[in-house]
């Protein structure tokens, strides 16, 4: 009897410790850093690499570019994430991110996401296959329908490369930003890289 009410004494504090400690939140202000992710990627890695890859690529294709008048044209096609980490809710913010951050240049302009996935389920292409010029053909053709014709296609994509120390773990993350010229086929190529330290 006494052991019985001794468990159910510790249940009980037990129960009691655990309803004091429920999770708090705060917003942070502007000027915080991100918080760094003990296990994962997290937003202080997501952010650089963004930031850093957009800058790139965008400056290597302008000074690329026989400059035409107005602004160029983007079909941004979305992210594929080739990491040992699954993207979850951060590949809607990542889309998002990119995206926004090519609309900000004065010389790019990215077509809505809406007009991409509708293009690409009336001409029933993959984006894998449009690397195929019938395929690509097929795609700007549902795109110019829509009053959207674009100038370049943008592709990312984030990958992951670990290394296990005695105690420590490093994991690199690489952005992968490809843009090509519908009418070449010619890219320009750039990738972001953030090393991360776990212990």
């Amino acid at each position: 009897m006494r052991w019985t009410r001794n468990i159910l004494s510790i249940s009980v504090l037990c129960v009691l410790a655990a309803a004091c400690s429920t999770p708090k939140g705060r917003i942070m202000t502007n000027t915080e850093q991100d918080v760094v992710g003990a296990r994962r990627a997290g937003a202080a890695t997501y952010d650089r690499l963004v930031e850093g890859a957009v800058q790139k690529l965008l400056s290597l294709h302008q000074a690329s570019l026989n400059r035409r008048p107005g602004k160029m044209k983007i079909a941004f096609l979305g992210i594929d994430s080739r990491g040992v980490e699954e993207l979850g809710d951060w590949r809607a913010q990542i889309y998002e991110l990119i995206d926004t951050s090519v609309n900000r240049s004065n010389v790019y302009r990215t077509v809505s996401r809406r007009f991409i996935e509708a293009a690409l389920r009336d001409s029933r292409v993959t984006r894998d296959q449009l690397f195929l010029p019938r395929y690509r053909r097929l795609f700007l053709q549902s795109l110019e329908a829509q009053k959207m014709p674009v100038d370049c296609l943008l592709f990312a994509k984030i990958t992951t490369g670990s290394t296990r120390g005695e105690g420590v773990h490093q994991r690199n993350y690489m952005l992968t930003l490809e843009m090509v010229d519908v009418k070449t086929g010619w890219d320009d190529k750039v990738s972001q890289r953030i090393r991360k330290e776990y212990h």
